[in-house]
């Protein structure tokens, strides 16, 4: 090689293409003037020849022609074949991203449980999920902490954790890919009324990535220090199946911010998850939530009394569903204005069209004359008043009584009205608290006289009920805040007596034994719960909100479910002690017949229950934690959880531990929560 000769360049692979694409259509261009060349000598020659030849020479040069200009559409119909064919498969390789780095994605190491928040800048807004280690990171932009982590650990593949879209970072594209299902309904499972429908009356089975089963609804929750109360009445709510199949179905709206009963769902869902990757749950989110909402009473880290959670969450449920009642009422309101007014414009538009008839019938009396120009003229303004007749008839019909078609309307509507009823639920037009929890309890008390004497009268029939009947939040039959004074009957002269709505019946254990037995040991005692429940059988007296006066207790309506308190733990000058009285109570046919009003027995048919859940405390009062035996209502089988441990246990062992909150359900209530 010479020095002063250079060495030639290499060409690249587009510019190879595109000489070859050039060098095709010159091909292509040069039989297209070879063609049109000798097409055109032909014509010449054939001019020449109509003078001196015949009719045959003539057909042949016609036949030669229309072979040429046949050759010469096929090539060019195959050349914009093949280029249509290579601009689709571009087309499609724009449009369809098949990421290279899906393999990368850890299932193992994905856990959704947690607060949204950014690992790095504490931000809740944009927040995107790694899938390769599970990190949580803000933004996926150019300079953001989840491109930055994209480059750092070359972890490519991102899941939004609101919208559920997956995308490619730093490229920055969406990935449309069936395999990436299963993770965006790990993230956020959602439910139809089938399947709600299924969970009920059916055992599932789930499996996680480990090989492990578990049952969906019986799955453990993560104990995040001392949250051993928050689980359990996690545990207690997901057995009130009205309430469970509410929260299933629950869909937060985008706009709204997030509240506690969105979280408490996507917990619930997420506890009935059969495509769960890891069999837990941890309530991370959920306990956050709740201590923002409460103020800091319950919070992580602190021990509280699971009875204390239970009416705080029950309150909250209740406060939500009235406010949805309330939109729901106003919305009815609105639609129902906006009839009328359409109704009573319509009316204005007849009336309108009244006085049109009669001014154009006066005009035809007085011009007897001109006759043809008032026929024009009533015809006019009659086809004009048919027109606006035959737009208003289809609103005035179902409205108007005086009309004649109006039995025929309102039968239409009923209809309609019918349709939309068998489409609707059964929980979607109630208060699901007052749905659950709709116990009325009956309170007399003694009042003091002015001569300072007490005269036994007769006590009213008590089978009316008050207009003036408030509920209140904390009903418990023994708790202070649990009786309002507004809901007096009547006072009639010794005793006052008084209607009050309950949602647990608290029943007060015996105090512990002082003396110790022969062999240095406490005894245990024990007691039937039916001789606690004597309380309410309306004879016995107590004393409630530290009142001078006795009162006795009675139960005018039996709840669907029925939750009974004892007070395990009491405070005295020292410590606090713990009340080890064994409850001997029954799990089923439990009959509350002897505690109701003998006056309200028809409005109380079925008085039996059964019991399907019970929180007890094992261990001592610093050392102890909670626990809750669960029925599993397809399977008729007992399990205990405690934490992230679910057994499968004996029933006859729930009647062995020491109760402190037991859940009855009525006999009525069907497995989809219905009666």
């Amino acid at each position: 090689m010479e020095k002063g000769r250079k060495k030639p360049k290499k060409k690249n692979d587009k510019i190879v293409a595109k000489e070859a694409e050039a060098g095709e259509s010159k091909e292509y261009d040069k039989e297209a003037t070879i063609a049109q060349g000798s097409a055109r000598r032909n014509e010449i020659k054939l001019n020449d020849l109509k003078k001196s030849e015949g009719e045959e020479t003539v057909n042949k040069l016609n036949k030669v022609n229309e072979t040429n200009s046949i050759n010469l559409n096929e090539k060019y119909s195959q050349n914009v074949f093949n280029k249509t064919k290579t601009d689709t498969i571009d087309n499609n390789k724009t449009r369809v991203n098949v990421c290279p780095y899906l393999r990368t994605i850890n299932r193992s190491l994905l856990d959704f449980d947690f607060e949204k928040l950014c690992s790095v800048s504490l931000s809740n807004l944009h927040v995107y999920a790694c899938l390769v280690c599970g990190l949580y990171f803000q933004g996926i932009g150019k300079g953001t902490y989840a491109y930055i982590h994209a480059l750092e650990k070359c972890h490519y593949v991102f899941i939004n954790l609101e919208t559920c879209k997956t995308c490619c970072v730093p490229e920055n594209y969406e990935i449309v890919d069936a395999s990436l299902n299963d993770i965006k309904y790990f993230l956020k499972p959602v439910y139809t009324r089938e399947q709600v429908e299924h969970l009920c009356y059916n055992l599932v089975l789930g499996k996680s990535l480990d090989g492990g089963d578990f049952f969906p609804g019986c799955v453990g929750l993560n104990n995040l220090k001392d949250t051993d109360y928050f689980n359990v009445i996690i545990q207690l709510l997901c057995c009130i199946i009205p309430i469970r199949n509410i929260l299933l179905l629950y869909e937060n709206k985008k706009n709204n911010a997030k509240n506690m009963i969105s979280v408490l769902s996507e917990l619930i869902k997420k506890i009935y998850n059969a495509k769960n990757f890891k069999g837990v749950v941890s309530p991370h989110e959920f306990l956050q939530t709740v201590g923002i909402e409460s103020k800091k009473n319950f919070k992580i880290g602190t021990k509280k009394d699971p009875l204390d959670f239970l009416l705080w969450i029950i309150n909250k449920i209740h406060k939500h569903s009235e406010r949805d009642m309330r939109k729901k009422k106003k919305i009815i309101n609105k639609k129902k204005k906006k009839k009328k007014r359409k109704l009573n414009f319509n009316q204005q538009d007849k009336h309108s069209i009244r006085q049109k008839i009669k001014q154009i019938d006066d005009m035809v009396n007085e011009n007897d004359n001109s006759e043809y120009d008032n026929s024009k003229q009533f015809e006019i303004g009659a086809k004009h008043i048919n027109e606006q007749e035959t737009t208003n008839e289809g609103l005035d019909n179902g409205n108007n009584s005086s009309s004649n078609s109006s039995d025929n309307s309102n039968e239409s509507f009923k209809h309609t009205r019918n349709k939309k009823i068998k489409q609707k639920w059964i929980y979607d037009d109630l208060n699901i608290i007052d749905y659950c929890f709709d116990g009325i309890l009956l309170i007399k008390t003694k009042t003091k006289q002015n001569n300072g004497t007490q005269t036994d009268k007769t006590i009213p029939n008590l089978t009316h009920r008050t207009n003036n009947e408030k509920t209140n939040p904390y009903s418990n039959g023994d708790n202070g805040d649990d009786l309002s004074d507004e809901n007096e009957l009547s006072e009639n002269g010794a005793y006052s007596i008084r209607k009050s709505p309950f949602r647990t019946l608290s029943l007060k254990l015996p105090n512990t034994p002082i003396f110790k037995n022969t062999t240095e040991s406490n005894i245990i005692p024990q007691i039937s719960i039916f001789e606690l429940l004597t309380k309410y059988d309306g004879e016995t007296e107590s004393f409630i909100m530290d009142s001078t006066e006795p009162s006795t207790l009675n139960i005018l309506k039996l709840p669907k479910y029925l939750i009974f308190t004892f007070k395990r733990f009491v405070k005295n000058n020292f410590f606090v002690e713990k009340n080890g009285t064994i409850v001997n109570f029954v799990i089923k046919n439990l009959d509350m017949k002897d505690y109701v009003h003998p006056n309200y027995y028809d409005k109380n048919p079925n008085t039996k229950y059964n019991l399907i859940a019970s929180i007890f405390h094992s261990g001592t009062v610093q050392t102890g934690s909670y626990k809750i035996h669960v029925l599993n209502q397809p399977s008729n089988e007992w399990y205990e959880i405690e934490d992230l441990h679910v057994i499968s246990i004996l029933p006859q062992l729930v009647l062995l531990s020491e109760v402190c909150i037991q859940l009855y359900q009525r006999q009525d209530v069907q497995l989809n929560g219905e009666i």
